[in-house]
């Protein structure tokens, strides 16, 4: 195996681990709350995703561009340079991210009400993200560390962070919900007790020095202009996840009633999984291209990104098939006792896993631009994907089809994403590298 291929599973490999366990802990809760609780509530969890998603989104959006510039500075051996804009990146999103969770705390009633809580519903709401919120900086900075982590030339640490903070939320999800029977609260206490676990393990890094990158007390906050630009277009990518479940959520009510958005729930689950490895192989590789493009290793670059590819379509193909032969097995993993929501959610999920076949690619490309410090071009390829095509294609099916189409909606919408990616990738990405590696032959 050469170099590129061992560098290559060495980055995606526990990128993909460590965000199937990210997606463990939305699982876990849903799975105990299902299971333990009841439908309304498991719907109610899955109504305040796109807070959660928020959360994420908030982390990813400093911790992508503060890895780029990072992994950049590494490769030019610059370690002071490193030093500042990583100390730099993590203060301004502890900062921001205090803030950000003290607000949404403060406006949570009617942010529940935007997000589509009803007479069911709304009670479960308030209490699951009122418990969450409590816990909001670690969500965003939990993610920081585990990126900065890798950079750093430690991805293994980072996975077994966030494997030990896992188990620790499946322990918790079951004392608090099982014996304790707390209900959806018990489910956000044990997600965000699990969020300040991962924390103090990859912070231990930082401050035991056993890395190259170290605290600094020289802090440079106009970086910030060069790492929100860069962060701007995978933040995105991780709010379209919100986005969509809020948009399906509120299309389903409107048609299918409560019924549709539990079923809705099920997809959104098992998908986040599928997303997920999609997301890993992508951040795995995103200090590669960072690090190889501040070498100005250009052939690289262009090798790490066919294997990415054709490694992202492998997945997408094999994920469909296992949603299309797996459908009801899948879905019995959330819903144990009615019939006619079983095979309901066995239809749509072999309708839904389509959209496998495109995300994994426009995510990749996303995150390659960003790498590169096209930040403005990662962007137009995220807002593409949400909020604009999915929009658009929804809007045409409440105008023109209805029905289950709506299971459809969101592979269309990233395949037109995907045919604009395309393009963009061959003008501001492979043409110019083309150009570099004849030079310097």
């Amino acid at each position: 195996m050469g170099l590129i291929m061992k560098r290559f599973f060495k980055f995606t490999i526990s990128s993909i681990l460590s965000l199937w366990v990210y997606s463990l802990y939305t699982m876990v809760d849903g799975f105990f709350v299902a299971n333990y609780v009841g439908e309304i509530q498991f719907s109610a969890v899955n109504i305040s995703m796109p807070l959660v998603t928020l959360l994420f989104a908030l982390g990813i959006l400093f911790s992508i561009g503060t890895q780029a510039i990072v992994g950049y500075e590494l490769g030019k051996k610059e370690f002071d340079i490193a030093n500042t804009v990583f100390s730099t990146g993590l203060i301004s999103l502890v900062i921001v991210g205090i803030i950000v969770s003290i607000l949404l705390k403060i406006f949570l009633i009617p942010i529940s009400t935007i997000l589509g809580a009803n007479n069911l519903t709304h009670n479960f709401i308030l209490e699951y993200l009122g418990i969450i919120l409590v816990f909001g900086v670690f969500f965003m900075v939990t993610y920081q560390l585990e990126v900065l982590v890798k950079v750093d030339g430690y991805p293994q640490l980072a996975v077994a962070s966030v494997v030990v903070a896992a188990i620790s939320n499946i322990f918790l999800d079951y004392l608090f919900i099982v014996p304790l029977k707390m209900g959806v609260f018990g489910a956000g206490l044990a997600t965000g007790m699990s969020q300040i676990v991962s924390t103090v393990l990859m912070l231990s890094h930082f401050i035991l020095k056993k890395g190259r990158l170290r605290f600094s007390k020289k802090l440079d906050f106009s970086k910030l202009k060069k790492i929100i630009p860069l962060g701007f277009g995978d933040s995105i990518s991780e709010l379209s996840m919100g986005y969509t479940v809020f948009l399906f959520n509120n299309v389903l009510l409107r048609n299918f009633g409560q019924r549709g958005v539990i079923v809705y729930t099920v997809l959104s689950y098992i998908s986040t999984f599928g997303q997920s490895t999609m997301s890993g192989i992508s951040q795995g590789l995103a200090p590669l291209f960072a690090y190889d493009y501040g070498r100005a290793y250009y052939s690289y670059i262009k090798k790490s990104l066919k294997r990415g590819l054709i490694f992202v379509t492998s997945i997408a193909i094999i994920l469909i098939l296992i949603c299309y032969f797996f459908s009801r097995d899948l879905s019995l993993i959330f819903l144990s006792d009615d019939v006619e929501l079983l095979n309901l959610a066995d239809k749509a999920l072999k309708k839904y896993a389509l959209a496998f076949l495109f995300l994994g690619a426009n995510i990749l490309m996303v995150t390659l631009f960003a790498s590169l410090g096209k930040g403005k071009i990662a962007t137009i390829i995220s807002l593409l994907r949400t909020p604009i095509n999915i929009s658009m294609v929804m809007f045409l099916y409440e105008k023109f089809s209805g029905g289950d189409n709506i299971w459809y909606v969101l592979a269309i919408s990233e395949f037109i994403t995907f045919i604009v990616a395309l393009a963009l990738l061959n003008k501001f990405i492979l043409i110019p590298l083309n150009i570099e590696i004849n030079e310097d032959n």
